[in-house]
Formats: C-alpha cells, structure tokens, sequence
C-alpha cells in the first residue's frame, strides 16, 4: 500500500473499498485490446474521468525492451495517452505483482516501473503498483498478449488512477534474414584499374538493403590497394544479383587475388529493428578491357 497523511488503518480500509468499486476489472469484462482508466477526484492525470480505449477509437502500439514495456494510444478524435510497465532493471516483465513501483525511466536497483500519462500531463513523481497476469511474447521482443492493472498516485498525493491494459496482437510474423553471397570471380579493367566485384543477396521479407563493403589488394610488400564501396539494392524476396565497381585511391587494381568483405544491412519493418549480415570471401580478378 503506497504511504499517504492518512493513517494506516484508514488507509487500508480506503484502499479495499477504491478496489472494489473502482478496478478496472470490475468494470471491464471483454476480450481484446483495450485501455481503462478509471480517475478517483483530485487525481491529477486521470482528472477525476473514467474513459476507455479500443481499436475502434484508438491505434494502438507497443514496445518491449526485455524489461519495459511502452504502450501507445492515439485516439482517433485528439490526444494520447502512454502506459509504462517495467520490472526491475535487468529482469524480465513477468505474470506477477510488482509492488512499490517508482516512476520508470527513474527506477533502480530491484523497483519496478509505472508511468502513466497522456492528454499534456504527467507526473515528476510516481508511486504505486501493478499486477501483470498475461505475458507472452515473441521473437524480438515482439508482444502477442499482455494482459496488467495498475495502480498509480502522482506526486505522492491520495487520490489514485486505476487502469487495466490489454494487448492481443497477431501471431508473430517472419523475422528479416538476409542471404548475402560474393562471387569468386571478379573483373579490374586493365586500362583504368578499376575492379568489379559481384555476388548475390536474398531477403525473406521485401526490403531495401544497404550494401557496403571493401575490396582490398596487397600490390608488393610495402603497397596495399584499398577500396570501399557502397550500393541500394531493393530486395523483394528473391535471389538478387549485385555488383560494385572500385579504384584504387593511389594505385590501380591488378589481375589476381583480392579480399572483399561486404555487410547487408535493412529495417525489418515488421519488427522495427535493423538486420545485418556479414561475408568476408576472396576473389580472383581477371583481366578485362571493356
């Protein structure tokens, strides 16, 4: 029970019956995604309202970072409002009740984290509590269902915010993977020394790939060439072929034996995460002069 002026006794009596009347459990019976605060008066956030978000009315999104879990909701007509849940630093956010929960971009060693606020009002302070009973997530971090309520008292003050969250989700799609390959044979133009590497690449899921690499040629003992380059590929699921024409910034490429090491990089955009691979292969480059 979070210390407020009134006694202990008070207290404890006043908090059972805020729970019986006022949880959002017992106000709130359906299956879905949904966002419920209910405001007791004088609650600064809440502002004394009971109001209820779903699909229909709001957009929803979520975040999970191992630990915090960040809940957007948009209302369709005006507003916002953010929903912060988080376990102790370095724990995971597990069916369970965190009691004495802090402020959560602020928690320490062993407290959880609350932080609830939207409409242009937050709190600088924030005390309280909240039961998780459904957890489950993905590849990720990726959320499928969550299911919390929450207690929550700004600047320390008595009258609290109660809440209930929910979030189904559909089940997990695909994780980006991508399929980097760099051919053995490669091509330098023997008039100019510029070098052509080429190789192929493959996403699992239609994206754009940032390609970039380094094609490098010990000319004698003392003369390293070296040469960078990068390339746009738009990958669409299948196999792609790509290529890179070089020079040397001092001394041109020879026929012969290169090192080309190259990085695929993209935004998966199911999970909001950059993807990357890596390859490192030697190449023969033979002569052209076209």
């Amino acid at each position: 029970m979070v210390s407020t002026p009134i006694s202990r006794k008070t207290a404890v009596v006043f908090s059972t019956i805020v729970v019986l009347m006022l949880s959002p459990a017992a106000l709130w019976a359906q299956d879905g995604t949904m966002l419920i605060l209910n405001s007791q008066e004088g609650d600064y956030i809440g502002q004394g309202q009971t109001r209820s978000f779903t699909p229909d009315i709001a957009s929803f999104s979520t975040t999970y970072d191992g630990s915090l879990l960040l809940v957007s909701v948009f209302p369709f007509d005006f507003g916002f409002w953010y929903v912060n849940l988080a376990a102790p630093p370095g724990e995971l956010l597990l069916p369970g009740a965190y009691e004495g929960a802090v402020r959560a971009a602020f928690r320490g060693a062993g407290e959880p984290g609350l932080d609830v606020f939207g409409d242009g009002r937050g709190c600088n302070m924030v005390t309280g509590r909240f039961e998780v009973t459904e957890a489950v997530y993905g590849p990720l971090n990726y959320v499928e269902s969550f299911h919390a309520t929450f207690e929550q008292h700004c600047e320390g003050a008595p009258p609290a915010l109660f809440g209930e969250i929910r979030i189904e989700n559909p089940p997990p799609p695909p994780i980006l993977e991508i399929q980097l390959g760099i051919d053995g044979k490669g091509f330098v133009k023997q008039v100019t020394g510029a070098a052509t590497v080429r190789g192929t690449i493959s996403c699992s899921v239609p994206t754009e790939v940032f390609l970039s690499g380094r094609v490098v040629q010990r000319a004698s003992r003392y003369v390293v060439i070296e040469a960078f380059f990068f390339e746009q590929i738009q990958c669409d699921g299948t196999l792609t072929q790509w290529s890179a024409t070089v020079e040397g910034s001092s001394v041109p490429f020879n026929p012969g034996r290169v090192e080309v090491a190259a990085t695929a990089s993209a935004f998966d955009p199911n999970y909001s995460q950059w993807i990357e691979t890596d390859m490192t292969a030697i190449v023969h480059l033979v002569g052209s002069k076209k």
